[in-house]
């Protein structure tokens, strides 16, 4: 009864009980069922002979009285088709077709006839119609467009389109408007999503660079089933389609923080301790050092070092290291994630020997008393 009272607001041309009964159709419902039982439904072919006999028995004033009521109710009937909503999207779009096709047809013929020159510029308003821009228009107008304005009609059509579609911001938002804003939207739902997940705990911002030491070892916190290739920050991403990939991903909750239980931590935190001797060992046998020389005074040293067997042991037992390092892909594998660089040892490659003793040599003053000066 709401949309008959709108409907009956809008056009004002009928009762509100008349939209209400065409919204629910039951005229024809009553029309279905007036006959009486046992009563055979005749067609309109079979009565046409005896309504055409008593057609003409009428005169003009008695025909027109006879007919007066259905002539109105077949006027609104067709008043309430051209001007009614479609209910799907496909006798909008068919009805749009059928439609736009007859004016195209006229036009051109009364073109032909006057020499009159046209623009028909029709568009959707909204994202869940399915037409497409339509255009029509004479040769002489498209040239007016060319030459005055340097753009084509069909340009013109589809900013007509976004303009109708999502105002001024859609006309006037270019691609890169649109990756800067996914980049805002991504970097603010990833900061939203990790200080839920580290809660009660707050994390001042997200790190990307050495995730596992700023996020996992912090917050005891992993990143799973991240959807790219690379695992970085949305800043470093150009393409619209991986940004909009990546915020699905998130918004969905398909790619999401995990806090590790106790045994988990406690397991990822011996795996990276095993992993950081690993990586200082074999540091340690990339540089050779140099054969000591033969001093006289200092008494030698022996410096305990773990061989290649202890190395292989320890190493067998431990993870690999992109296991260590908390981000993990759709299909559960580590990911790598970017360490910051750190500055080269001045020495790196050189060999290193014992450090040099002082040429310089200093007098020791004699403790014989009878040694006097000349």
């Amino acid at each position: 009864m709401e949309q008959a009272t709108l409907l009956r607001e809008k056009f004002g041309r009928h009762s509100v009980n008349y939209y209400f009964e065409e919204i629910m159709q039951r005229s024809r419902i009553r029309k279905g069922t007036s006959l009486p039982a046992g009563e055979k439904r005749h067609k309109a072919c079979e009565l046409m002979s005896e309504i055409r006999a008593r057609w003409q028995e009428l005169d003009e004033d008695q025909r027109t009285i006879e007919t007066q009521d259905v002539i109105e109710i077949l006027t609104e009937r067709r008043e309430m088709k051209e001007l009614a909503t479609h209910n799907t999207m496909v006798h909008a779009f068919n009805d749009a077709q059928r439609t736009l096709k007859k004016i195209d047809r006229e036009l051109t013929a009364l073109h032909s006839r006057t020499g009159v020159e046209f623009i028909l510029l029709g568009v959707r308003g909204d994202t869940e119609h399915w037409n497409q821009p339509h255009v029509f228009h004479t040769a002489r107008a498209a040239e007016f467009f060319d030459c005055c304005f340097k753009t084509s009609i069909s340009t013109l059509a589809f900013c007509f389109e976004g303009y109708c579609i999502a105002g001024v911001q859609g006309l006037a938002k270019t691609h890169l408007d649109e990756v800067l804003d996914l980049k805002k939207k991504l970097s603010e739902l990833i900061l939203q999503k990790l200080q839920a997940a580290v809660a009660p705990a707050h994390a001042q911002r997200m790190y990307y660079t050495n995730f596992d030491t700023n996020i996992t070892a912090k917050y005891r916190v992993v990143l799973e089933k991240w959807p790219l290739s690379k695992f970085c920050c949305p800043g470093d991403i150009s393409s619209r389609n991986e940004l909009r990939v990546l915020y699905h991903a998130w918004h969905t909750n398909t790619t999401c923080f995990r806090r590790l239980s106790d045994g988990e931590f406690e397991d990822w935190e011996n795996g990276r301790f095993d992993d950081r001797m690993a990586e200082m060992l074999r540091d340690d046998e990339n540089i050779t050092s140099a054969p000591p020389t033969q001093l006289p005074s200092p008494p030698s040293t022996e410096t305990p070092t773990m061989s290649t067997s202890d190395l292989s042991e320890m190493q067998s037992g431990k993870r690999p290291a992109d296991d260590l390092n908390g981000v993990f892909s759709v299909s559960r594998e580590a990911m790598p994630v970017q360490k910051r660089v750190q500055k080269e040892r001045s020495d790196k490659g050189k060999k290193r020997g014992p450090r040099k003793r002082n040429s310089a040599s200093t007098s020791i003053p004699s403790s014989d008393p009878s040694a006097t000066l000349t």
